[in-house]
């Protein structure tokens, strides 16, 4: 019974000289800092909803449905960890035909590097195409150049954020 209550206080001794300790004096001068920021995941969902709203527009009002730009969330292989990507129209149905030649062709085949090169300087061709219209779109649009410069202001503080090494 004794020793039980000289533990018991050792234990409210220990948890009040440790309050004192954590809590600064009165009289000493204490700074605060406040970092003003966003909480990534905060950020991350503003991006995701500004870029909806920049792929609808963007699809409305582009030329052509090759263009139209659509996003999904899939968990990749090799991982159950979903991601979002978006991709134009060109680029999924690029992907899906060199896809095909490739299994048709067969893997082995010299034919599939030309085939490869053929693809990328196609994807390039296209891919600059598009950004052509979606400059032309923002020159044209008043509201599209505001998302779209709003969209690359966000993904450059995230860029930042993700930068900036985390003290623990």
């Amino acid at each position: 019974m004794r020793m039980l209550c000289l533990v018991v206080l050792a234990g409210f001794g220990a948890s009040a000289l440790a309050q004192e300790a954590a809590s600064p004096p009165q009289d000493a001068d204490v700074e605060e800092i406040i970092i003003p920021g966003r909480v990534p995941e905060n950020l991350r969902l503003e991006i995701e909803r500004l870029e909806v709203a920049v792929y609808t527009q963007f699809n409305a009002l582009n030329s052509s449905d090759e263009f139209d730009i659509h996003c999904l969330v899939q968990a990749r292989t090799g991982t159950n960890i979903p991601q979002r990507t978006c991709a134009a129209n060109f680029v999924i149905q690029g992907e899906s035909r060199a896809a095909r030649k490739l299994l048709n062709d067969g893997r082995g085949s010299s034919a599939n590097n030309a085939n490869t090169a053929e693809h990328g300087r196609w994807m390039e061709d296209k891919s600059r195409e598009l950004t052509a219209e979606m400059q032309r779109i923002a020159r044209e649009n008043e509201r599209f150049f505001r998302y779209l410069a709003r969209l690359d202001e966000l993904r450059q503080m995230q860029a930042s954020d993700e930068q900036e090494p985390v003290e623990r």
